[in-house]
Order: C-alpha cells, then sequence, then structure tokens
C-alpha cells in the first residue's frame, strides 16, 4: 500500500482528490468508493479540507493517510460533528467512510482499518442510541446530585462530569484539562484551553475544590465511549452539562440585575462562542 505523494497536506488533497477521480465513468456492475458526480467531490473536498486543518491545529506533521488513525480521528470527529444534528453527523461519518474505502481501493494505506475496522459502525451506532433518548429539553435537573452519583459511580466519570458543568466546557477540553492539568490551570484561573475551531476561551476562574481535584487526580481517563455509557445511567449526553452550564449562568446573571443582551454576551464568551445564534440556540434547548 502507498501513501499519498506531496511534501505538504495541500498537495496530498490534491492527490487524493486525483487518485479518487472517476468522472464520466459508469458504476454499472461496478461496486467502488470513487468520486462519480461533482457533488461527491464537493463533499469529499470539504472532508479533506475539514480533517487537514484540524490536524494543522493539533501541530500534525506527515503524510495525511498516516494520520487517519482511530485517536486521531476520534478527537477530530468530536470536534468537527459537535452541536450538528444527529442525521448530519450520520452522513458525515458515512460519507468520510466511504472516502476512506476509496483511498484503499486506489491502494492508499489507512491505518484506521488495521486498528478499528468497525470504527464508523460503532460512531454511527452510538449516534442512533441517542437520537433515540434526545429530548427537546436538554436541561439537567439536580445536576449537582448527578454529579454526585457520577463520583459515586466511577471517580473520573464525576471528574469529567463536574469540569464540564462548572467550566461549561465540552467533552473534548474536560478530557484535555485533566489529561494535562499544568499545562492550564494557574493561580486559580484556566488558561489556554483550545475549543472548537481552535478558537481559545477566556481566562476561566476555577474553584480551589475542583482545581485540587484535578492535580491530585490518580485515576486513568476513560474512553470517550466509557464515559457515553456512564452518563447513559441518567438519561444524560456530556453536552447536556455544557447546556445546563449554560442556562444556569445565564439564570444568575440576569438575576444579578444585568440586561439579557449583556448576559446572553457574557455566556456567548464563557461558551467560546463566536456566533450568538448558537448560544440562543443553547437557551432555547434549556427553557
Amino acid at each position: 500500500m502507498a501513501n499519498l505523494k506531496g511534501g505538504n497536506f495541500q498537495k496530498q488533497i490534491k492527490d487524493a482528490f486525483h487518485r479518487l477521480e472517476a468522472f464520466g465513468v459508469g458504476r454499472v456492475g461496478k461496486n467502488d468508493n470513487l468520486t462519480h458526480s461533482d457533488k461527491l467531490a464537493e463533499k469529499r473536498e470539504m472532508y479533506l479540507a475539514d480533517v487537514s486543518k484540524f490536524f494543522q491545529s493539533q501541530n500534525l506533521e506527515g503524510k495525511l493517510n498516516n494520520l487517519f488513525t482511530k485517536d486521531n480521528l476520534d478527537k477530530f470527529f468530536n470536534q468537527r460533528l459537535e452541536d450538528l444534528s444527529i442525521k448530519t453527523q450520520e452522513n458525515y461519518l458515512r460519507g468520510f467512510s466511504s472516502m476512506l474505502k476509496g483511498l484503499e481501493q486506489q491502494n492508499i494505506h489507512i491505518p484506521l482499518h488495521y486498528e478499528d475496522k468497525d470504527f464508523f459502525d460503532n460512531r454511527v451506532s452510538i449516534l442512533k442510541d441517542q437520537a433515540e433518548i434526545i429530548i427537546e429539553n436538554r436541561y439537567i435537573d439536580n445536576v449537582e446530585n448527578i454529579i454526585s452519583n457520577l463520583y459515586e459511580d466511577r471517580a473520573i466519570t464525576g471528574l469529567i462530569a463536574q469540569c464540564q458543568y462548572d467550566l461549561s466546557i465540552r467533552q473534548e477540553e474536560a478530557f484535555e484539562l485533566i489529561k494535562n492539568p499544568t499545562q492550564y490551570l494557574e493561580n486559580g484561573r484556566v488558561e489556554n484551553l483550545i475549543g472548537k475551531g481552535n478558537h481559545t476561551y477566556e481566562s476561566k476562574e476555577i474553584s480551589f475544590e475542583l482545581e485540587q481535584k484535578i492535580l491530585n487526580n490518580q485515576e486513568e481517563l476513560i474512553s470517550k465511549t466509557t464515559y457515553y455509557n456512564d452518563l447513559q445511567k441518567y438519561d444524560i449526553s456530556s453536552h447536556d452539562f455544557r447546556f445546563t452550564s449554560a442556562r444556569d449562568k445565564y439564570e444568575e446573571k440576569i438575576n444579578s440585575g444585568i440586561s439579557e443582551k449583556e448576559a446572553k454576551l457574557q455566556i456567548s464568551e464563557m461558551l467560546n462562542h463566536k456566533r450568538e445564534e448558537i448560544t440562543d440556540y443553547y437557551l432555547k434547548r434549556t427553557e
């Protein structure tokens, strides 16, 4: 199996696109995953641009195809698919999977399929499970009790959940903070934590209690699948902590006497949102 040609991602993307190109080639009697239409070509250009931009944000180098490992793609999809509908996430995963299969059919080495042949099927399966339990209101009643129960079930799960709720951060960011605490904790604040789209959060105050829990943690990080399964016992998903945090902090600001517009602006900054309508979406889902 070969690697994509080119000394940088842009050249390798062009090589990938060329290898997949099969415009005007009939598909009758064939079972391939090549690019037979302009519409599919547009989607695959998007997939390749998205993933290469993410790899660059992670300071990953080398051949693009060799970076398609389970760990790298898990991180990429966790960031790229967040805030998208279940159906959009499923379509993205299936489209990306088809593209990788096409590259393999063109003799390009894809390490993922040697690490986990069911990678995409497993992610889609989790999405379908989520779709069955998702309700319009994403607010977690008695969130502090839920977090306390999670600590009792599995201490590291409780810690991840508390980080998400207290700091209003995503699952991926909570994992990163717990994994590398000294990189981000400084004088009672969380500094330089990078969120979705490679946007850095504003400095966040952290309670002494939570800071000490993170710094003194001796538990190994669990997989995101295990975290998902732990939360399923309570019929919640990881992102519900962020929704709930947004609503609770919004209400606190309103009760302090500031205007709705100013409160929403502050919540948007806290969530590291770059578009106000995303914050509106969060608040509407927790009414």
